[in-house]
C-alpha cells in the first residue's frame, strides 16, 4: 500500500474463489481486488485515511446519506462475492492499515474462518419478517351507556387483547417452527421500533434463516404458504434474501 491509503475489508472467500469483476469499492477512485493468503482470500479496495481513517470517519458517518451509501456498496461486493461461493461478511467500516496486517488477521483467523466457510458452502442467508396489519372483526362500538358500562368493556377489552397475544405468540412460534425446519440454522432478533421499520404495521418476527441453495425454492414457496395461511389472522410476511450470512458468521477484524 501507499502512504496514506487502507484497506477497507468486506469479506473473506475460501482461497481459490474467482477474482471480483472490475468495479468500484466504498472509495469510487479505487477497485475491489483479492488479497490471498493461508489458503483463504479476503475481499478488499484501498481507501485514503484521511477519509476513511479512525479519526475523520466516525464524524463523516453522521451523515445518513453518506452513511446508506458506504453500506449499498459493500453489500453489493459482498453480494457479488456470495455468486461465486461462501463468503464470511465483514461488519461495515471495517479498515485495516496495510496488507501485512490483513495477512496476519487471515493467519491467526484461520482455523474460525476456514471452519465458517465450511459451514456456509453451499448456503445463504434469508429474511423473513411478520408484521401486524389489522384484525379480523374490527368494528367501532357504540358509546358506553354508564360508568359501570365502561369498566365492563374496558375489562372485556383487556382480557380479548390479552387472549389475542397469547393467539398471535402461539401462531409466531408455530411459523418460526416450520421456517426451522427448512433452514441449516435460524437466529431470531428482536423486532426494530415501529417507526424505523419503515412499515404501517408492528413487526412482530424479525427471523433470519441459513437455507441450502438446493432448497431456496422450497423455502420460498413455504414462506408463500404461511403468508397465505396467516393473511386472514392480519399478518403480513416479508422474504428478503439470498443474503451473505451476516447471521452466522461471527467474523471479528483483528
Amino acid at each position: 500500500m501507499t502512504d496514506g491509503l487502507g484497506l477497507w475489508v468486506y469479506g473473506v472467500v475460501e482461497g481459490d474463489a474467482a477474482g471480483p469483476t472490475t468495479r468500484p469499492g466504498v472509495d469510487p477512485d479505487h477497485d475491489v481486488e483479492l488479497i490471498r493468503h493461508a489458503g483463504l482470500a479476503v475481499v478488499v479496495s484501498p481507501v485514503p485515511l484521511d477519509a476513511f481513517g479512525e479519526h475523520s470517519l466516525p464524524e463523516a458517518l453522521e451523515d445518513l446519506e453518506r452513511l446508506e451509501t458506504l453500506a449499498r456498496v459493500h453489500n453489493g461486493v459482498l453480494q457479488e462475492a456470495l455468486e461465486h461461493g461462501p463468503v464470511v461478511p465483514f461488519r461495515i467500516c471495517t479498515i485495516f492499515g496495510s496488507v501485512a496486517g490483513v495477512k496476519d488477521m487471515l493467519v491467526r483467523q484461520r482455523a474460525h474462518l476456514t471452519a465458517v466457510l465450511q459451514h456456509l458452502h453451499g448456503r445463504a442467508e434469508w429474511g423473513v419478517k411478520a408484521y401486524v396489519v389489522g384484525g379480523p372483526g374490527d368494528t367501532a362500538a357504540a358509546s358506553p351507556a354508564s360508568g359501570t358500562e365502561y369498566l365492563r368493556r374496558r375489562r372485556a377489552e383487556r382480557a380479548g387483547a390479552a387472549t389475542a397475544q397469547r393467539t398471535m405468540d402461539a401462531a409466531l412460534v408455530r411459523l418460526h417452527g416450520r421456517l426451522r425446519e427448512r433452514a441449516a440454522d435460524a437466529v431470531l432478533n428482536p423486532p426494530p421500533p415501529t417507526e424505523l421499520s419503515g412499515r404501517a404495521g408492528a413487526m412482530v418476527l424479525n427471523a433470519a434463516y441459513l437455507v441450502a441453495d438446493g432448497d431456496a425454492d422450497g423455502f420460498r414457496a413455504l414462506v408463500a404458504d404461511l403468508a397465505g395461511r396467516h393473511r386472514a389472522d392480519g399478518v403480513e410476511l416479508e422474504l428478503t434474501g439470498p443474503w451473505p450470512a451476516y447471521h452466522f458468521s461471527e467474523a471479528m477484524a483483528g
